[in-house]
C-alpha cells in the first residue's frame, strides 16, 4: 500500500506480510483493521516541520497489530538541525483518538531502522507508543569521532548558543562524510591556526567564525 498524499481511508482492512509506504503523508483511518505476520511501515520524519507520515485511528475504529510477528519501521529522517531540537521534537507513527483504538504489537516485536543524514542527531524510540524522539548528541560524537584541533574547535562550537554562526556551522559539519570533514578542516583553518606553540592561544571563536563564513564557498566546491 502506497500513500502518496494525505487522505482519509475508510474501509475494513486485513493483511499478512504487508508493506505500507506513508512517506510524509498523514492518513486518518476509519474502520476495523488487523495485520498478521510481518508489517513494514516506511515513513519520513521531517525535523524542520517536526512532523512525519503517520496513521491516526479515528474514534470508534480499531487497528489491531497485536498478532504481528514483526513490526518493521523504516524511518527516513530529513532536515534535522541541532539548533532546532527540543523536548517537543518527537513523532508518533500510529496513534488513536480514543483509548483502545490501537492494539499495539508487542514491544519486542517492533524493529526500527532510521536513515539519518546528520551524525550529530540521534533518536530514541518508545516501542509501546510508537513514538520517536530526536536528540542533539553532538558533544558525544565529537569526543568519539574527532581528535586534535578539530575536536577542540568542534567542542567550542557545540557550546555556542543555538542559532549562532558556530552552531550553524557545526550542524553543517554533521551532515558531511568523514572525507568531507577532513577536506573542510584543511581549507577552513589553514589561515587561522599557526603551526607552532601559539595554537593554544588561538581564539576558537575566531576559528568557528571563519569556518562558518567559509562553509558556503567550500560546499559549492564539493
Amino acid at each position: 500500500m502506497n500513500f502518496g498524499n494525505s487522505l482519509a481511508f475508510n474501509s475494513a482492512i486485513t493483511g499478512s506480510g504487508t508493506t505500507i509506504t506513508l512517506g510524509a503523508s498523514q492518513v486518518t483511518y476509519t474502520g476495523q483493521g488487523s495485520f498478521t505476520d510481518t508489517l513494514t511501515l516506511n515513513t519520513t520524519f521531517d525535523g524542520a516541520a517536526k512532523s512525519g507520515g503517520n496513521i491516526l485511528i479515528k474514534s470508534g475504529s480499531t487497528l489491531d497489530l497485536s498478532r504481528v510477528s514483526t513490526l518493521a519501521l523504516v524511518v527516513t529522517a530529513t532536515n534535522f538541525d541541532i539548533n532546532n531540537i527540543d523536548p517537543n521534537t518527537k513523532y508518533t507513527v500510529v496513534s488513536a483518538e480514543t483509548a483502545g483504538g490501537l492494539k499495539p504489537a508487542p514491544a519486542d516485536n517492533v524493529k526500527i531502522t532510521i536513515n539519518n543524514e546528520n551524525r550529530f542527531v540521534d533518536f530514541t524510540f518508545d516501542a509501546s507508543s510508537l513514538t520517536l524522539f530526536a536528540e542533539d548528541v553532538s558533544e558525544e560524537v565529537i569526543k568519539k569521532e574527532f581528535t586534535g584541533v578539530t575536536q577542540t574547535s568542534f567542542e567550542r562550537m557545540a557550546q555556542a548558543p543555538n542559532g549562532s554562526d558556530a552552531r550553524q556551522a557545526l550542524n553543517d559539519f554533521g551532515c558531511m562524510t568523514n572525507s568531507q570533514v577532513v577536506d573542510a578542516i584543511s581549507h577552513l583553518i589553514q589561515d587561522v591556526v599557526k603551526p607552532s606553540d601559539t595554537i593554544a592561544a588561538v581564539n576558537n571563536q575566531i576559528i568557528a567564525s571563519n569556518m562558518s563564513s567559509s562553509l558556503i564557498n567550500l560546499n559549492a566546491r564539493m
